[in-house]
Order: structure tokens, then sequence, then C-alpha cells
């Protein structure tokens, strides 16, 4: 990601409450090269700051043409009173459009949010279109009477798909240039880690404003000489509208003094977001600091996975993709078979003791991609490269293609499409000893891929394995539709990419 250097520093003013943005001065500008990523992040800021009214009138925009543009060039048909005629077709897509509208509200593709990620906009506009195709059908068959031709509205869909989508994404391009305000109250475990990304730049969409200690504190209290250290508790409403402060992390330690905490609410009546370290850590890199929670991080999450609505929705969902996998996939499984048993003239399949949801043994399935001897020696984690890999083997993993029989296991209820991957219970015992709340991961059905593995891939060690349980958590607690299919999405894109 792109941005300015610690050198050049942004000083964002908010000209009134009632504009569309912020607008931005720079100090100093170094070079060309600056000033075009100020003038983008000035657009960025424009484009945070649009009405979601104005989102909804692009889009509506966007169906209505697509819609109309299809029935030209698709419908060679027309009624007997064209003014009849037109008028239905107004009306069909008006519904339409309508029904992007509502679905995008309830996936959350208007929230200003969305912008910050590309695999987002991407997946919550898939999740538009299916629910907006389904309930337009629902309304004009079922109550209407009426109906829409399939030709028009799949090119008004797919024409929203594309342009909303394309639209979306160049936001995102200057979106991301954009660097908000942040604020760190007193100092903890995770503070240090949080300001020296932010510093560095692989924090995206942030600008370290500096930390405020407790009162009676000195510079020297609060850490390195790198930190910047911007005054005392009592500054906080002055440096929140000096430095356009857009969120504020209260630290572990800051938590427990009360006037920090007073100081944290005065920044929430001055519109800025505020989190404590744990969450602005879990929010930034997408996992959970196992080694920075105790037992009530897991009472306080609201664990979507533990709903029962959740729980059947994600069944169907694996049903379906399952089902239409082994379907697809089915007549190259011989092929495969074929091709294991040529290679080295071994069984074409090799099953496992794998541990899913609550601790129970299943068995696993999947063709095999290492030696027949390779666990002569004993259990040993798989890793990257590994030597016991044979070369047909290697071309299966890097495809996925090995996984494929772990369908029937999704069919059978021991598996899910997404989440985290069922380990050995001769690795899962001393684990569990070894790494904090490790056995928290059986909260949810093990996956056929999941966050880990498209963040993490392989681990054969224990620093590894307690990574992927970081990873893991977050999904458990942050699972919903949305997340599984960016997950997928990012799964198939191994296809291409040749990795895993």
């Amino acid at each position: 990601m792109s941005g300015l250097t610690t050198n050049s520093v942004l000083a964002f003013e908010m000209t009134s409450p009632h504009k569309l943005a912020e607008v931005v001065r720079p100090r100093y500008i170094e070079n060309d090269t600056q000033t075009h990523v100020i003038k983008r992040s000035i657009f960025g800021g424009l484009l945070l700051h649009l009405p979601r009214a104005a989102w909804m009138v692009l889009d509506i925009v966007i169906v209505c043409s697509g819609t109309l543009l299809g029935h030209d060039l698709f419908v060679w048909w027309t009624p007997t009173l064209e003014v009849l005629g037109s008028y239905h077709l107004w009306i069909a897509s008006a519904i339409l459009a309508s029904s992007v509208v509502l679905a995008g509200s309830m996936f959350g593709l208007y929230d200003n949010t969305t912008l910050w990620s590309r695999s987002r906009i991407v997946a919550r506009c898939l999740l538009t279109v299916t629910v907006a195709m389904a309930t337009t059908w629902l309304v004009m068959h079922l109550f209407m009477y009426s109906s829409l031709s399939r030709r028009a509205a799949a090119t008004g869909m797919v024409i929203f798909l594309f342009s909303s989508s394309l639209i979306r994404l160049l936001a995102h391009h200057a979106v991301r240039d954009v660097r908000r305000g942040l604020l760190v109250i007193g100092q903890g475990p995770l503070t240090g880690k949080i300001i020296r990304s932010v510093r560095r730049g692989s924090v995206p969409g942030y600008r370290l404003v500096g930390v405020l200690g407790s009162e009676g504190s000195a510079r020297e209290d609060i850490g390195g000489s790198d930190i910047p250290y911007v005054g005392e508790i009592g500054r906080v409403d002055t440096v929140c509208r000096e430095h356009d402060v857009a969120e504020v992390v209260v630290a572990d330690g800051a938590m427990q003094v009360p006037a920090d905490v007073r100081a944290a609410l005065a920044c929430l009546r001055l519109g800025c977001r505020v989190t404590d370290e744990t969450t602005f850590y879990e929010s930034m890199y997408h996992e959970v600091p196992v080694s920075h929670i105790t037992p009530s991080w897991f009472l306080a999450a609201d664990l979507k996975g533990q709903r029962q609505e959740h729980a059947v929705a994600k069944r169907a969902f694996d049903i379906i993709v399952a089902g239409v996998g082994l379907l697809v996939s089915a007549p190259f499984f011989p092929l495969i078979a074929m091709a294991i048993w040529i290679s080295d003239r071994g069984p074409a399949f090799y099953s496992q003791q794998r541990v899913g949801q609550g601790g129970r043994v299943f068995t696993l399935h999947k063709f095999r991609t290492m030696r027949s001897d390779a666990e002569s020696g004993g259990s040993t984690w798989a890793q990257s490269n590994d030597p016991r890999v044979t070369p047909l083997g290697r071309w299966l993993r890097k495809l996925r293609l090995d996984e494929l029989p772990q369908l029937w296991n999704i069919l059978r209820g021991d598996m899910s499409v997404v989440g985290p991957r069922p380990e050995r219970p001769e690795f899962v015992t001393p684990l569990c000893s070894l790494i904090p709340f490790y056995d928290q991961r059986h909260l949810m059905k093990p996956g056929l891929t999941g966050w880990a593995q498209i963040n993490l891939g392989y681990g054969a060690t224990i620093a590894d394995a307690r990574r992927k349980l970081q990873l893991d958590l977050y999904y458990i607690k942050h699972t919903s539709l949305e997340l599984d299919l960016i997950i997928l999405l990012r799964t198939f894109g191994t296809f291409f990419l040749g990795s895993r």
C-alpha cells in the first residue's frame, strides 16, 4: 500500500460538521509523487464521507439502465400496448433496483468501511446480486403475478455486478491513501507493537498522532524515545481536535485508571471510535492475540457460531456447496486415482484420524500425495516442500485437488466448507498443554478451507500452531456468510496462483 513517509505528515481539518469531507492540508510536500498521493487522499476522504443515499442512487441507476439495455438487446417481442409494456418493464426494474438496495444494506455494501477492502467489496456485491435476484423473483411471481424477462434481469445484474464492483474498487484505490488519526491512551502489552506497526505503515489507513499519558506521567514513562508523546490525559480534547483524531486505542493499563476512562468517554463524544488494545489489534491484524486474552474474552465475544440460526444456515450452505462440488468433480476422481496409482503403484486414497467439533474424532479422506511409507518413522507435521511428497502429489496440493474427497466428509456432517483445519489427535493433546485456549478452536466444525489456511498455509512449529490458533479464533468470533465467501474466493485463487 502506497502512502506518505514518516517525514511527511498529513494534518486533517474538518472545516464544518455539515461538510461531506475533510480538507487535507499538507504541511510540506517533498516531491510530485507525494503531491499525487495527497491529492488522491483528498479524493479518498470525500468518498469516505459520501452519504449512503449517493451510493444507493448510483446502484439504482446502474440496475435500471442495465435492465432496460438488456430488454432492448435480448427481448424481441413486445406487448400489444406499448405503454403498458413499458409500464410493466419500469415496475419490474424498480423492484429489481429496490431489491439490490435492500440486499446491499443487509450485507453492508453501503458501509464506508467496505471501501477499505477489495475482497469485502467483491463478496458483498456477489451476495447482494444473489439475494436481489431471489427477492425479485419472489415478489414478481408470488405477489404481482407478473414476470420480468430473465435475459433483461440477468443483463441488469451482470452490469451491476461489474460496474458497481469496478467503481468501488476504483474508490478503494483512492481511499487506501487516506490516513486517519490514531491516538493511544496509556501503554499496555500490545500498544508498543501497534504504535510501531502504524509508524512503519504496515497498518493501512492510519497515521500515528501520539500517546497520551496519565496525570503526572512523563515522556520517559511511556516507552522508547521513538514513541511520540503528546502530553497528559487532560489534553485529550485539544489533541483530538488539533490532530483530527479518528480512532483512540485505550491500553489495558489505562482501563484501570478512572481519569483515563473518563478521557476515553470524552473521545466518544467528539465522534472518535474508541477501542481497547486487544480489539484494535484484532481488527487490524485479523487475528486474536491469544497470549493477551483471558477466559472473559470468550464470554464477551458473543461468538456467532454458537447461534442456532447461524448453524442451520451454515449447514444448508455446506450441503449445497459440497453436493455441487461432488457432482462437478466426480469425473476427475477416477483420473486422479489412476494417475496416483501409475506414479508409484500405491493406494489412491489416504484416511486419517482428525479432531472435529467438540473434540470428536472422525476419519478424514483425501487423495494420497505422499509416499506410502511417509510415516514409517512416526507422525510428523506436514510442511512446505516436504520431501515425502511425490512429484504428482506436489501438483495436487498446489491445486488443492487432494482435498476433494473431503467433500464427502462435509456431506456427512463431519466437516464444514469453511472452518479451522482439523488436526490429528496425537498433535492436539500436546498443543492444548502448550498453547492457551488451543482447545477452543473445536467450538466449530473443522473446514475444508479456512481463515488460517489462506493467511498462513502450512505450519510445522509450535509458533505456527499458535499463529493459526489466533487466526482461527478470529474466524470463530466473526464467522458469517460474507467471511465464508471471502475465504472461498481466495481459496479459488490458489488455482491461478499455484500456491497453498
